[in-house]
C-alpha cells in the first residue's frame, strides 16, 4: 500500500532535483543574480511565490507598513500556495519595529473542546483500514487561527484597512494564475492519497474535483481559478475576522466539519483567540536572536543547537576539514532535537523547561559528550520516511521605515487534511498529526513526540516553524524562516551559519548544501549528494547517510551597508521583491 509519507518524500525530491543540481558540499552559486534574489534600497518582500511577493511590494509603495504588507501577503499566499497555507491554518509572526520594540503573535492552530487524548487510537481500533484520522479528513482539523492572526496584527500594528491588503487575493482568486512545478507535483502526490482511500473523493472532494481536476492534473502554467475562495474573501473583507469565526459563516463551517466526522463547533470557532508571546531571545558571537518560544519548538532547537556550536571556530575547522564541520553540526542538532522530542509542548499546558535547554550552560554540557571521532548512536525505535516541504509557507518582510516581519504559516501537510468547506474553497489544516497522536508513533515528519504533546482541549500542537532575527549592534541584518517540518528548523540553522559564520553572501548562502538530522530515523539527509570525500568522512565517523536527498525551503532578507538583499529559494519557486 503507498504510504502518504513516502508520497510526501517524492514531491520535494523532484522539486530540489529541478531546481538544482546535484553538487558538492558546498556549492558556488550562479555568477550573476538569478529570479529568486533580488536588491532593494528601501523595501524588500521575500515569499515563495511570484504572486504573493508582488502583492506585498505593492502595498509598501502604496504607504502601507510591513505589518500591513505581511495580512496582504498572509491572504495571498493562502489563493497561490493553497497546497501549503491559508485561512484553514495558522501560524506565527514576529514583528521587530523600528524602535527597537518587538511583537510576537502566535495564531497556532487549538485542539477542539471536544478533543482527547486518545481520540485517534479509538478511531483507528473502530475503522481499520481507513485513512489515518490524524492527517486527512475533518477530524484531523485544529481550529485555525490565521484570519484572527491577521487581523489582530493589522489592528495593533496595521495602517491601511484590512479590505485594501485583501483586495489583491481576491483578485487573484478570482481571475486566477498560472499553476507552478511545486503545485503541480503537491496534487500529483494529494492524488495518489485519494487512489489509495478512494473514499476521500466523496468525504473530501473540494480538492479532489477543484486541485485534481478529478484526476485531470493541471500542467505547468495552467491557470487555476477558486470563485469560491474569493467570494470567500470577499466575505471577509466586508465583514471582518467575524465573518469567520462568528454568525452564518462560522455555523456553516462547524456544520459541514461535524457532518463529516469532525467535532469543531462554532463554540470552538467563537472562543478562538490570539496569543501575544515574549520572544526567545539568545545571542550567537554578539549577535542578538530573535525567534518564537513554544509551542514552536524551532527557536529552542536553533538556539541550543547554536550554542553547542558557539565555542568551536567553525570558519577555520570549515576551511581545514569540511566533513569535521558538517560532523559537528550533526551532532549538536541530534541533542537539540532529543530534548525537542522528552520536553517540548505548548508552554500553557505543560511546565517547558525552556530557560534550561536555551541556556549555555547546558549546551556546554551536550557539547562535552561530541567528539572530532565518532558519533554516537539514536536508541530509538525506527521513524518512518520523512517528507520535504508540504503544506508550510514563510515570508520575510521590511519597509522603508526600517520595520522587519518573520512569519511561518502552515496547514501542517500537503493540501492540510484534505477537508474544506467546499462552498467557501476553504481547505482545513491537519494540525492534529502534530500532537502525540498515536503514542509511540512517529507522526507525519518522523518525529517522536512525548506525552507532554499529547491532545487536549484548546491545547496548540508542538510545531517546528522558525521565524528569525539576528540582529547586530541594534539593526536587523538576517531574517529568515523557511517549510518543510522539522526540516525547517535545520534550513535555517545551515542557512545562517553559513551567513554568520562562513561570511557567504545570500545568495551562495541558500544556495548551499543543507544537512539535517532530527536525532530518529538515526539518518543525515542532506539536499543534494555529498562530495565523496565528505560522504566517506562522516561514514567512517559513524553516520548514516540517507539515500534519499531532501531539505526544507527557506526565505529570508539580509541587511547590508549597499541595501537590503532578499532570497525566495529556488527549491520552490518563489522570487523576492524589492525597491
Amino acid at each position: 500500500m503507498i504510504k502518504r509519507n513516502a508520497l510526501l518524500l517524492a514531491l520535494a525530491t523532484v522539486v530540489t532535483l529541478l531546481a538544482i543540481p546535484l553538487a558538492p558540499a558546498v556549492a558556488e552559486a550562479p555568477a550573476s543574480s538569478p529570479p529568486w534574489i533580488a536588491t532593494g534600497k528601501s523595501m524588500m518582500v521575500a515569499t515563495d511565490h511570484p504572486e504573493a511577493s508582488r502583492v506585498g511590494l505593492e502595498i509598501l509603495k502604496k504607504g502601507g507598513n510591513a505589518f500591513d504588507a505581511a495580512c496582504a501577503v498572509s491572504f495571498a499566499l493562502g489563493v497561490t500556495r493553497p497546497q501549503s497555507t491559508g485561512m484553514g491554518g495558522g501560524g506565527f509572526l514576529i514583528a521587530r519595529r523600528a524602535d527597537g520594540r518587538v511583537d510576537v503573535f502566535d495564531f497556532r492552530e487549538r485542539a477542539p473542546l471536544r478533543a482527547t487524548a486518545d481520540m485517534f487510537e479509538t478511531f483507528a481500533r473502530k475503522h481499520p483500514g481507513k485513512a489515518p484520522p490524524s492527517r486527512c479528513g475533518f477530524l484531523a482539523c485544529g481550529v485555525p487561527g490565521l484570519v484572527a492572526g491577521m487581523y489582530e496584527v493589522n489592528d495593533t500594528l496595521g495602517s491601511l484597512p484590512m479590505p485594501t491588503l485583501i483586495k489583491p487575493s481576491i483578485e487573484l482568486a478570482e481571475k486566477g494564475f498560472a499553476v507552478d512545478a511545486h503545485y503541480v507535483n503537491a496534487t500529483k502526490i494529494v492524488s495518489g492519497f485519494y487512489e489509495e482511500f478512494p473514499a476521500l473523493k466523496t468525504s473530501c472532494g473540494y480538492v479532489y474535483r477543484v486541485h485534481l481536476r478529478s484526476g485531470n492534473l493541471r500542467q505547468v502554467g495552467e491557470q487555476l481559478v477558486q470563485p469560491q475562495l474569493g467570494a470567500f474573501l470577499a466575505m471577509l473583507a466586508a465583514e471582518g475576522k467575524d465573518g469567520f469565526y462568528d454568525g452564518v459563516a462560522a455555523e456553516q463551517i462547524a456544520k459541514r466539519i461535524q457532518k463529516e466526522g469532525g467535532i469543531i463547533t462554532k463554540d470552538d470557532l467563537k472562543a478562538y483567540r490570539v496569543t501575544r508571546r515574549k520572544p526567545l531571545k539568545s545571542t550567537y558571537r554578539g549577535y542578538e536572536i530573535i525567534t518564537m518560544p513554544p509551542p514552536s519548538s524551532g527557536g529552542v532547537c536553533l538556539i541550543e543547537t547554536l550554542n553547542m556550536l558557539e565555542p568551536l571556530d567553525l570558519k577555520a575547522i570549515h576551511k581545514t576539514d569540511p566533513a569535521l564541520a558538517i560532523h559537528h553540526r550533526i551532532e549538536a542538532m541530534k541533542r537539540a532535537f532529543a530534548d525537542r522530542a522528552q520536553w517540548l509542548a505548548d508552554a500553557d499546558f505543560v511546565d517547558v523547561p525552556t530557560d534550561r535547554l536555551i541556556s549555555k550552560t547546558y549546551a556546554q554540557s551536550l557539547a562535552k559528550e561530541i567528539t572530532d571521532r565518532a558519533t554516537k548512536a539514536s536508541n530509538a525505535p525506527k521513524a518512518p520516511q520523512l517528507p520535504n516541504d508540504d503544506g508550510t509557507s514563510h515570508y520575510c518582510i521590511v519597509d522603508q521605515w526600517g520595520n522587519w516581519v518573520v512569519a511561518t504559516e502552515t496547514i501542517n501537510t500537503s493540501f492540510g487534511s484534505l477537508a474544506a468547506i467546499d462552498e467557501f474553497g476553504l481547505i482545513l489544516n491537519d494540525e492534529m498529526d502534530d500532537f502525540s497522536a498515536m503514542r509511540g508513533e512517529a507522526n507525519a515528519f518522523g518525529l517522536l513526540q512525548s506525552d507532554r504533546n499529547a491532545v487536549e482541549p484548546s491545547k496548540r500542537p508542538l510545531s517546528s516553524m522558525t521565524p528569525t532575527l539576528f540582529v547586530k549592534d541594534g539593526q536587523p541584518v538576517l531574517a529568515l524562516g523557511g517549510s518543510g517540518g522539522p526540516k525547517i528548523i535545520t534550513s535555517v540553522l545551515n542557512v545562517a551559519l553559513n551567513v554568520l559564520d562562513n561570511d557567504m553572501p545570500l545568495q551562495e548562502a541558500i544556495h548551499a548544501t543543507r544537512i539535517h538530522h532530527q536525532w530518529m530515523p538515526d539518518r543525515v539527509v542532506t539536499d543534494r549528494d555529498l562530495d565523496e570525500s565528505i560522504h566517506n568522512s562522516l561514514q567512517k565517523r559513524g553516520h548514516t547517510i540517507a539515500n534519499s536527498h531532501g531539505t526544507g525551503i527557506v526565505q529570508a532578507i539580509q541587511w547590508t551597508q549597499d541595501g537590503l538583499v532578499g532570497a525566495s529559494d529556488p527549491r520552490k519557486d518563489g522570487q523576492p521583491r524589492g525597491e
